[in-house]
């Protein structure tokens, strides 16, 4: 390592570069008593020490480091020629919780590099701060697709409704799986007259984790028009996607749902059996009883025990509106 330090004691700075590797190793762990920003550099420096077990001393000790005070030097570990270092400071940097961070982070967004991009933004996303907003909504445009993936998030975790025809674009025209499910998660937080036609075109999208999410924001959003799709992706090839389709149409509460969300008792995935169960007791109408009393002879014990909550949820909403 070469870093120089008018801070860490000689003796230490010694030690970090002997020759024997216990050494280094038993250095790098005294560097983390250290509460100046200084010694940062030297432990990001033993991630690419020649000897395997400094290595990992330094990846272990990183994330309790105080890291609030070398917030900067993590940022420019970034940019650091050794992809261990690099990937390391991205760690760390993400946990790093103080919003005066928040310029800094802001700064490095105009970097040319996507590692550095894709690490900022996914420590910005925390910070929920609104200056983020103009350069996020940029970078959705980015060539890397992690890089646009973080864009998306730090926009979902903002909240902006005036973002919400930005990220449509991204799940409907991204080439990356990752972005649409990420730009699905976002537009969650947003108006579901608005959002609601888009999740339900999504649940047609290529790829199961993007139609899973689809169902999901459905349900979460309550978005009542979304009856009809929800009851076709039932018929879904991959479980996980029928699975958050049925806990949607519990969600939503409607009984017309009953005869289909009680067919998926027939399923042969257990989680899914759970969530019909679950969905029932949520609709919680006299007509789902009949699928609640087959669900109680299920093989899965999970499946049974939530039957008996759910038969209760029944009676109780029944008894309450008799």
């Amino acid at each position: 390592m070469t870093f120089d330090s008018n801070v860490l004691p000689d003796d230490l700075i010694q030690r970090l570069q002997d020759k024997d590797a216990v050494v280094r190793r038993v250095a790098v762990r005294e560097l983390t008593d250290s509460i100046s920003p200084d010694a940062l550099p030297w432990l990001l420096g033993a991630l690419q020490d020649e000897d395997t077990a400094v290595r990992q001393e330094a990846a272990l000790l990183l994330d309790e480091f105080d890291l609030e005070s070398a917030a900067d030097s993590l940022v420019t570990a970034l940019t650091h020629g050794d992809s261990a270092v690099r990937e390391a400071a991205g760690r760390a940097l993400a946990d790093v919780k103080d919003p005066a961070l928040v310029p800094a982070l802001l700064a490095a967004l105009k970097s040319d590099d996507a590692f550095v991009l894709a690490s900022v933004l996914n420590a910005l996303k925390q910070f929920r701060d609104a200056r983020s907003k103009d350069q996020a909504l940029a970078l959705l445009a980015h060539a890397d697709p992690q890089v646009r993936r973080n864009a998306v998030v730090v926009l979902g975790y903002l909240g902006d409704t005036t973002t919400q025809a930005n990220l449509s674009q991204r799940i409907f025209n991204d080439s990356d799986s990752e972005v649409r499910r990420s730009a699905v998660g976002a537009i969650q937080f947003g108006d579901p007259d608005v959002v609601g036609p888009w999740l339900i075109d999504t649940l047609r999208d290529e790829h199961w984790q993007v139609r899973a999410e689809a169902a999901k924001g459905l349900g979460r959003l309550r978005v009542h028009s979304a009856r009809t799709a929800l009851i076709t992706v039932l018929q879904d090839e991959a479980w996980q996607v029928v699975e958050q389709a049925v806990l949607a149409l519990g969600a939503l509460g409607q009984t017309e749902a009953i005869a289909a969300v009680g067919s998926a008792l027939e399923h042969p995935v257990a989680n899914v059996r759970k969530a019909v169960v679950s969905a029932l007791g949520e609709i919680g109408h006299v007509d789902a009883i009949s699928f609640l009393q087959i669900a109680l002879d299920d093989p899965d014990p999970d499946v049974r025990k939530i039957s008996r909550w759910a038969l209760h949820q029944v009676s109780t909403h029944v008894s309450k509106h008799q």
